[in-house]
């Protein structure tokens, strides 16, 4: 009996096998090389003029969007509280805290975006108010604007502080009345040239593509009036693309047109390319090419399928058996794979195969490990987060529990009885709040704890501060975290209305974003607000929760200053639990302003008890991010 003969398998390295084709294929690349070098140039040309096509399409997309993202400035600010006291105030001129209110808001708008130069006011009462200019130099738009039924449109160019400008209006018509009053013009000044030359990109640049902008009567806004006119001229106003020759000199120049239309303003932007260099011909040059590529392919694939055809093979034996092991067929962890490469074969793929075998062997032992170590850390991290969130939940000012229970024992004196029970009575329902229960409820119930401490401190303070409350249907069944309004409320009330000389005003409201997914409550309160350094302070403490917030060995706050003595614990304690339930992106937004007040701002992802949905990250961190610079105005949750 003869035994069968085992084949012989031939290892040749890649590398050498990769040697004989590229070999190979120099040399034909060579000859195809130096038959169509003198033809490269037109198809380079050919792509950069296709190039700068796309380029004029995708500048008059961002021009469209920047005169978009105007009008929305116009309308935040002509609608805006220090615009509307500004305009609908008789005496605004003499009264100097309406002016610089309204100054403030004039210049957070320009800080929007790089290129407004100015923004003005012209009141119908005659009360004007600007950053830059002098009011004659929109007087002139002022009688040409008499007719105020328009939305948003242009109203010309002007030279604002040496620059010309674009000049865009919009009527301010007043708010919170039924008769919808005119109040003036609102005048947004624009840098068209710096607005547009900042399109250009670093590879269309050194083409110089000319750039014109009329409004929807013909009026050139900016650009070459020598080339507007040849465009104009030739009848080309509505040509989608069109070719005309400019004569300057001996040698005329050729331009391409693109026109396309500003729909938010109705104007028009042209882009024109100078089409003078590019010529050859590709058709001819590109049949030459194609078939010298396509008798190249025909040789590298027959080269490909001789050399190639077994390391092909092998490849595909050596996917399979890992598409197997990756669909969840484990025996092999313990086996490894069998593979054969057949007569010829690659020494590589012999080496991958015995290396991957070894890999399976490895990875088998290593995951029961991996898996219960993980599996150990990760319960200690829920451990560790439940108790976290559990102390943070459980401070309640101490002094808010002396303070109480001192005025229940002097309204005993005085035999108020009445009050008593009443006040008691709150003050138990707190505390039994706070310690039982899950840990999200709804909006509506946190409310309820939040009037019961409320009603106590009106009884405290003799009713020196006034509360509204601003909320939307939907955001009732919202869940939240326990006892996080409460807090906030509570800081308002000690460090900014309680320290107040006047009678305050407390602001607590919530809406809804269905558009990012979230819910916004906030606290606003006419308490005495903070400077500016402890604002910044504040800012960077809750910018920083989880080493601000942290927990020690012995289960208090630690941070880079002393928590116990610190004003804003209640804040920052809020803080630390929103990070602990929902990450970082969730810290309060804070706006103060000493002698004005305080905005305190949280957000949490909209759920209710019906439904279940993860915890979103915005990407309006932008907004979130304008919102801790600028002023924030209590319930704009947008």
């Amino acid at each position: 009996m003869h035994m069968k003969t085992k084949k012989k398998t031939l290892l040749l390295p890649l590398t050498r096998q990769f040697a004989i084709v590229l070999i190979l294929f120099t040399l034909c690349m060579v000859g195809i090389t130096a038959f169509t070098t003198y033809a490269y140039a037109g198809l380079q040309t050919s792509f950069f003029h296709n190039s700068l096509e796309s380029y004029s399409t995708q500048m008059a997309k961002n021009t469209s969007q920047a005169y978009e993202s105007y009008e929305n400035i116009c309308y935040n600010t002509a609608y805006s509280r220090p615009v509307q006291n500004y305009l609908t105030d008789a005496a605004s001129s003499e009264n100097y805290e309406n002016y610089k209110q309204l100054e403030s808001q004039l210049s957070n708008a320009t800080l929007l975006n790089s290129f407004i130069i100015d923004i003005a006011v012209f009141g119908a009462n005659g009360n004007f108010a600007s950053l830059r200019s002098p009011s004659e130099n929109y007087a002139v738009f002022v009688s040409m604007l008499s007719d105020s039924r328009f939305s948003y449109r242009s109203a010309g160019t002007a030279v604002i502080d040496s620059t010309l400008c674009h000049i865009l209006a919009m009527p301010v018509y007043s708010l919170g009345s039924w008769e919808n009053k005119y109040l003036g013009l609102l005048f947004l000044a624009v840098d068209t040239g710096s607005l547009l030359s900042n399109t250009l990109s670093d590879d269309s640049s050194r083409y110089h593509p000319e750039i014109l902008l009329t409004d929807s009567d013909g009026q050139l806004i900016y650009g070459n009036t020598r080339l507007y006119d040849f465009v104009s001229g030739a009848g080309q106003n509505a040509a989608r693309d069109q070719i005309f020759t400019v004569k300057d000199g001996t040698s005329p120049t050729t331009y391409a047109v693109r026109s396309y239309s500003i729909s938010c303003i109705d104007h028009t932007l042209y882009v024109l390319i100078d089409k003078s260099n590019i010529t050859g011909p590709v058709v001819h040059i590109s049949l030459r090419l194609l078939l010298s590529i396509s008798g190249l392919l025909l040789l590298m694939l027959f080269l490909l399928f001789a050399l190639y055809r077994p390391l092909i093979r092998s490849l595909k034996q050596l996917t399979d058996y890992m598409k197997t092991i990756s669909a969840g067929d484990r025996r092999f962890f313990k086996e490894g794979i069998p593979f054969s490469q057949g007569l010829l074969g690659s020494s590589e793929i012999n080496d991958i195969s015995n290396a991957f075998n070894e890999m399976l062997l490895r990875t088998n032992q290593l995951n029961h490990t991996i898996f219960d170590t993980y599996t150990r850390m990760y319960e200690l991290e829920v451990i560790n987060r439940k108790t976290e969130i559990a102390f943070l939940r459980s401070q309640i000012n101490p002094h808010f529990l002396y303070n109480t229970l001192t005025m229940i024992c002097g309204m005993a004196a005085e035999g108020m009885n009445d009050k008593v029970i009443s006040v008691t009575g709150a003050l138990s329902q707190i505390f039994r709040y706070s310690i039982k229960g899950s840990e999200m409820v709804t909006l509506a119930e946190e409310m309820e704890i939040v009037r019961s401490y409320l009603m106590i401190q009106k009884e405290r303070f003799d009713n020196r501060f006034a509360v509204e409350y601003e909320f939307s249907e939907d955001s009732h069944v919202c869940l939240i975290p326990k006892m996080v309004i409460q807090p906030l409320v509570e800081n308002a009330i000690v460090h900014g209305l309680e320290k107040s000389l006047h009678p305050g005003r407390l602001l607590i409201g919530a809406g809804r974003n269905p558009e990012h997914g979230y819910l916004a409550i906030w606290i606003f309160d006419t308490g005495v607000g903070m400077p500016a350094e402890k604002l910044e302070e504040l800012r960077r403490a809750v910018s920083l929760p989880l080493k601000r917030g942290s927990m020690d060995a012995a289960g208090s706050l630690t941070g880079t200053e002393d928590t116990e003595s610190h004003d804003s614990v209640g804040i920052l304690n809020v803080n630390s639990r929103m990070v602990l339930y929902y990450g970082e992106n969730y810290t309060l937004i804070i706006d103060s302003e000493e002698g004005v007040g305080t905005n305190i701002q949280l957000r949490v992802p909209y759920r209710t008890r019906n439904q279940e949905t993860s915890v979103p990250k915005p990407s309006d961190t932008s907004g979130n991010e304008a919102s801790k610079k600028g002023n924030y105005v209590p319930g704009n949750c947008n």
